[in-house]
């Protein structure tokens, strides 16, 4: 399972990094972790609060597990209905879970 909070900050980092060394800009603190942390911060608010808050993702989520928990709903024939498996979709469940979190 993938921890899409430490992506981000890996990918700011990384981006900073490069354009540092390119000489696009200039980082004037020992470490760029404050400017990593505020580009992410700025970032997750425009995916957690533009799109969906965090309350309706966690309830997509809460949705998500008690679909797939359920194998009178979740059967045999879901999968071919939407094509996630089980295990997909609680993958996705939990995908959406971390972004509430965000």
């Amino acid at each position: 399972m993938r921890d899409i909070h430490q992506q981000l900050i890996n990918g700011i980092a990384s981006g900073l990094r490069k354009a540092e060394e390119s000489g696009d800009i200039i980082i004037c603190s020992a470490t760029s972790d404050r400017a990593v942390s505020l580009i992410s911060n700025e970032v997750r608010e425009v995916f957690t609060s533009d799109v969906f808050s965090p309350e309706e993702l966690l309830a997509l989520s809460g949705l998500i597990f008690h679909a797939v928990a359920d194998k009178r709903f979740y059967d045999w024939e879901m999968p071919t209905l939407i094509g996630y498996t089980a295990d997909d979709l609680a993958e996705l469940g939990e995908r959406i879970r971390q972004l509430s979190t965000l």
